[in-house]
């Protein structure tokens, strides 16, 4: 694959759960699968939609972070997101550790697994060298 594919493929991910986030904020009865297994099943109690509704653009910001990265927007910029995109990557694996540790069944074992794949995608996308324009 190619950094310009990975970048995609990884904000791609992150696009998604920055979606996941949305629809929780909105309500979504999804409680189960994010936020540790703090909630019951069903929809967030209010102080965790509350952080669902910031986390949401906080990771969509991300993946364009990584699109930039990728050259699919800002090619110019691409060389400068080596930093930005390894922050991207710490953030995601502490999501994945976070999946890993949640009390929540569900979240482990369909959360965990996403969040890894992204992880990796983004350490990928952080090491490649810059695209040259």
């Amino acid at each position: 694959m190619t950094l310009e594919t990975e970048a995609l493929l990884a904000a791609i991910a992150l696009l998604g759960f920055a979606g996941f986030h949305a629809a929780l904020a909105l309500g979504a009865p999804w409680a189960a699968y994010a936020w540790g297994g703090q909630a019951d099943p069903g929809p967030l109690p209010p102080r965790l939609q509350l952080g669902s509704t910031i986390l949401s653009p906080f990771i969509a910001a991300m993946a364009v972070l990584l699109l930039i990265r990728g050259g699919w927007l800002y090619a110019s910029l691409a060389p400068t997101m080596q930093w930005p995109v390894w922050a991207v990557f710490l953030f995601v694996l502490t999501q994945f550790f976070g999946a890993m540790r949640s009390q929540s069944l569900k979240e482990r074992r369909r959360m965990a697994p996403l969040y890894g794949i992204a992880a990796v995608l983004c350490a990928v996308v952080a090491f490649a060298s810059p695209i040259s324009g």
